[in-house]
């Protein structure tokens, strides 16, 4: 195997694992957000609310971090 074929693999991988984390967060956020009526306040902000939106801003950040983790090696070419 090549060089090139390595760093292509490298790349790809990390274009799959930032979609698939991306795509899996926001599966689990809206689907629980959406059937548990969390998403979207009916009436009045209740605290189940406030804490599925916590969740929410936290989660997304450790998502930023995971993609920066992994984003973060640099590439052979510059």
């Amino acid at each position: 195997m090549s060089q090139m074929e390595e760093e292509t693999t490298r790349f790809l991988k990390r274009i799959v694992w930032s979609l698939s984390s991306g795509l899996v967060w926001l599966f689990i956020n809206f689907g629980i957000g959406i059937y548990n009526g969390w998403m979207v306040p009916q009436g009045e902000i209740k605290l189940a609310n406030i804490l599925f939106y916590v969740w929410m801003v936290l989660s997304i950040g450790l998502l930023i971090w995971i993609n920066h983790k992994i984003w973060k090696e640099k590439f052979p070419h510059g």
